[in-house]
């Protein structure tokens, strides 16, 4: 007999198998318990490394008519492989804005046709330094049209991990210019990449502040393990879990620092690129120190922050394509590029950001923190063209 009426809501915990509700419930009420400890030991740590830290304040600054420039760029994640090649799209925008009011915007495009017998990730590879150089181009153009600040999405040399997968390959492609015009273009990979770096340079010449939304690095840890290295080998490493957070900087410091507040990695470092260091040093110390115990080797902290400064620069060498670019890149990584974070407001995460060591932050950071997406802690105009220039997930099938 079916019974009408109201319908009582089924939770999907009461959709299993008895047997399964109470032993996932069992579950649930252990791990409960040991995340309750994980909290209460993370909790130590960070309040222990709060007082370590130094944060800035940032101070509120006539930012209503500062003339800022914001750029973001996007390609569809999946190229269509129809018509005897692979299609891939991609685009790019600046808009200026006067205060809160947008004053002016711009548009690039550009399409990308390689064969099948070119191997996908080379393909990925040179699609996303198109789409990078776009961006750099519609930077310069914001420049162009009076923008005083220029706010970049994504770190200013963040392209170069993409860089040794195409170093040998020649490409065609397809943009509009600035007659609006679609014009043709072929160069190497090699090419593309001492383009970038040219216009990556230029920029950072002028005063420009990149927003990096998904920073990964891991210093603070690095730091710790420094701090605390006289327990570590005493313990021989057993005590190196306690020490550590696990966590990543932007995490630490969303919890950890007060609204309109900033932080800067040279603050705490003696170098502004030092942070990179210690950030690979918190990822191999664990799989080192294990090395050391079983062959016997002391524990010598200045060996792995040897080592961890010697993986850096191999990595960097790795990457970045033709050497002579090594050369004048790497010690503007180290020496001239400070990066920190910020936060704009209690409920929202911190922001990671770089700029140039001579710029002056006093003068942009108001502007970051007043102009500010609440949700996503970013500044809401660099957030308002990463929507705009989104291309849909489809766009290039039906493109093709």
């Amino acid at each position: 007999m079916r019974r009408v009426g109201l319908e009582e809501e089924i939770s999907e915990w009461q959709k299993l198998p008895g047997p399964l509700q109470h032993q996932f419930y069992d579950h649930a009420i252990r791990e409960a318990e040991r995340r309750i400890e994980f909290l209460r030991r993370l909790r130590e740590k960070l309040e222990g490394l709060r007082n370590e830290l130094v944060f800035e304040h940032v101070g509120q600054g006539d930012w209503e008519g500062l003339r800022v420039g914001v750029v973001d760029g996007s390609c569809p994640p999946a190229p269509d492989v129809r018509l005897g090649g692979t299609y891939a799209l991609f685009c790019s925008s600046y808009k200026i804005f006067e205060g809160e009011e947008l004053v002016d915007e711009g548009y690039r495009s550009g399409m990308l046709f390689v064969t099948n017998i070119t191997p996908s990730t080379t393909a990925k590879g040179v699609l996303r330094l198109l789409m990078t150089r776009l961006e750099r181009k519609s930077a310069l153009d914001a420049l162009e049209r009076g923008a005083e600040w220029l706010i970049i999405d994504g770190s200013f040399f963040g392209f170069r991990y993409r860089c040794r997968r195409v170093e040998d390959v020649e490409v065609t492609w397809y943009e509009v210019g600035e007659g609006g015009e679609v014009e043709e273009h072929t160069a190497t990979g090699e090419d593309i990449i001492e383009e970038l770096f040219r216009a990556t340079r230029e920029i950072l010449k002028k005063k420009s502040v990149a927003i990096i939304k998904r920073a990964r690095t891991r210093a603070l840890d690095g730091h710790l393990v420094e701090e605390k290295w006289d327990l570590i080998e005493e313990s021989g490493g057993r005590l190196l879990g306690a020490v550590m957070t696990s966590l990543i900087d932007k995490a630490i410091l969303s919890i950890i620092m007060s609204e309109g507040r900033y932080f800067l990695y040279d603050s705490l470092f003696n170098r502004p690129g030092e942070f990179h260091f210690y950030s690979v040093l918190a990822g191999l110390c664990e799989r080192w120190i294990e090395d050391r115990l079983e062959n016997g080797e002391p524990l010598d902290f200045s060996e792995l922050y040897a080592l961890s400064k010697e993986r850096v620069r191999h990595r960097e060498k790795r990457e970045n394509i033709p050497p002579r670019l090594f050369a004048t890149y790497y010690p503007i990584l180290m020496e001239q590029v400070r990066r920190g974070f910020f936060k704009a407001s209690q409920e929202a995460p911190s922001c990671c950001f770089e700029m140039h060591v001579d710029r002056p932050l006093e003068e942009i950071l108001p502007y970051l923190m007043g102009f500010n997406n609440e949700d996503t802690g970013h500044p809401f105009p660099l957030d308002l063209v990463d929507e705009d220039v989104r291309l849909p997930r489809r766009f290039t099938r039906e493109f093709v």
